[in-house]
């Protein structure tokens, strides 16, 4: 009996350390930072976050992402009850779709979450990518309109936030 408990114990070990070597891949924030198109922004997010391996940068950023989610949707929202007319409050609707629907923002955030818990690296990569088109499209309909400064900025911060997340989910499905 006590064989199948040391071999359980070993085993065990074996499954810890071989899950610690997945989430201990690292990467020089400078090496994730040069694919950026804001170098700046991204050294700032990532190195407050520094000596952690890719899968706590995921999550960070994920986290990030939520909290800027919340505050453009939620600006998004308020500019849709305020505009001046129908064709620019379907203009933030839109916007608002791509941000909070059953194939938007959010629900891509939640799946990118779900897919770094269980490692599911390749489906994080869709998802990064996902992210990236409703934003795009989002900001095509805010470009028809002059929208505010502060939404500008929020949309742009959320979608600098989206590449960095992006580049870091490719360097997690290279195992690199």
């Amino acid at each position: 009996m006590s064989q199948y408990s040391s071999l359980l114990l070993v085993l065990l070990i074996l499954c810890v350390a071989s899950s610690n070597s997945v989430s201990a891949k690292v990467v020089d924030v400078d090496v994730i930072c040069r694919e950026s198109s804001d170098h700046s922004y991204c050294s700032n997010l990532l190195n407050s976050k520094r000596g952690v391996d890719l899968v706590n940068l995921a999550q960070y950023t994920i986290d990030v992402l939520n909290n800027n989610w919340t505050h453009a949707y939620d600006l998004i929202r308020d500019m849709t009850e305020i505009a001046e007319n129908d064709t620019v409050a379907g203009y933030y609707d839109r916007c608002a779709t791509d941000f909070s629907d059953t194939n938007s923002i959010a629900i891509s955030l939640r799946d990118a979450k779900s897919n770094l818990n269980i490692g599911m690296y390749p489906a994080m990569v869709k998802e990064s990518v996902d992210i990236i088109h409703y934003l795009l499209d989002c900001i095509r309909d805010l470009r028809k309109h002059d929208t505010s400064p502060l939404l500008r900025k929020y949309v742009a911060n959320f979608q600098q936030g989206a590449q960095v997340f992006q580049i870091i989910t490719k360097y997690l499905n290279l195992g690199k």
